[in-house]
């Protein structure tokens, strides 16, 4: 209760107990995010923005027809059930090494891991109610949606429930992929100021706040962002926020893994709308981008990246995955041949001195 999805219904948590309670291995789903008519509630009045928003649109996709957000328009996407779209979210998790129980060397195997879904189109940090037109068919009435970004909100939700469920954490790996990397870093201060006897470290999946941002403006205004507590200068973008929250928790571990060339990112991010930005997104500039990033975290002790080459998005899955026939897929290789992927997140989670960056 005290939750909502972007149209309304109300959302949730799922949550596995462990028979300790210190600790909290916390995943944040994404699934893009959506700013205004034309990426929450695509129609005839006004397509999404790969189609120029208005233009004769035959693509039948995420920036075409279809919200740039998942779950935005749906009615109920999470159920008080535990059906809708939560099997098939925690599916694509629930066969990771991160949460096999059974296996000695894994730091999470004890923590009580908790799922956040993703239903409000604003990586999990707005406070708005916007209303936006909409029509499907050329010669229906328009219609009005309500979208309710609601992600800050939720997330306070889901912080008092957890205090009240589990007052005894002392740690706290809060993660995400995509959209919900960015909403585990907007969020970070949130957790920590909730749980100031707990150690809070982040990582965050192919979500790098990287400069410039297209849509910062836009994203910030239409959702209502709630910035971190005593931030000065975050309203001015990602960049000032990561430095605030890195100076201000020094002794908190905070992780990004990327690929350089990141499509999804880099047409998120950076690309104007169009067709051609999005069958050609700008990973060139996301990769200069990212550089500048990865040389602002080697000047923090307590920011590190594990970043490989390739054009492609989200590396949780090369952490290693449990296969039907009990073998485990290999951990992604780091680039300079040093590390793996599994052994690096593990030097994350633990604070080994074998953490450190790599591209």
């Amino acid at each position: 209760p005290g939750s909502e999805c972007a149209s309304g219904s109300m959302a949730g948590l799922g949550v596995n107990r462990a028979a300790a309670t210190d600790d909290l291995f916390i995943f944040i789903q994404g699934g893009g995010a959506c700013w205004n008519q034309g990426t929450c509630i695509p129609s005839i009045q006004s397509f999404g923005p790969a189609c120029d928003y208005g233009n004769i649109c035959l693509y039948n996709g995420s920036g075409g027809t279809v919200a740039t957000a998942v779950h935005v328009n749906e009615a109920d996407p999470y159920p008080q059930d535990g059906g809708g779209a939560a099997y098939s979210e925690v599916d694509g998790l629930k066969a990771s090494k991160i949460f096999d129980r059974a296996d000695s060397t894994n730091p999470f195997r004890d923590a009580t891991y908790v799922f956040v879904p993703y239903c409000t189109g604003d990586l999990h940090d707005g406070h708005a109610v916007r209303t936006y037109q909409y029509k499907i068919n050329l010669f229906d009435p328009v219609s009005n949606f309500t979208m309710r970004f609601s992600g800050a909100a939720n997330m306070e939700a889901y912080i008092a429930r957890l205090k009240a469920t589990l007052p005894n954490v002392r740690r706290i790996w809060l993660t995400g992929a995509s959209g919900g990397a960015y909403g585990a870093t907007l969020n970070y201060d949130r957790f920590a100021r909730a749980f100031p006897n707990a150690e809070v470290h982040l990582l965050s999946d192919s979500g790098p706040f990287i400069q410039p941002t297209a849509h910062w403006p836009a994203w910030r205004n239409e959702w209502n962002m709630e910035m971190p507590l005593n931030c000065t200068d975050c309203d001015a973008g990602f960049p000032q926020l990561m430095n605030h929250l890195a100076t201000t928790y020094p002794t908190r571990r905070m992780g990004l893994l990327s690929y350089d060339h990141d499509p999804v990112i880099a047409w998120f991010a950076l690309a104007p709308q169009g067709f051609n930005n999005l069958t050609n997104p700008p990973v060139n500039q996301f990769n200069v981008a990212l550089t500048q990033l990865e040389d602002a975290y080697d000047t923090k002790t307590n920011l590190g990246y594990f970043v490989v080459p390739g054009q492609s998005h989200v590396l949780f899955a090369n952490y290693g995955f449990i296969q039907a026939d009990g073998g485990v897929t290999a951990p992604m290789p780091s680039r300079d041949g040093g590390t793996n992927l599994r052994d690096w997140v593990n030097a994350w989670a633990t604070g080994a001195s074998t953490w450190h960056s790599t591209r």
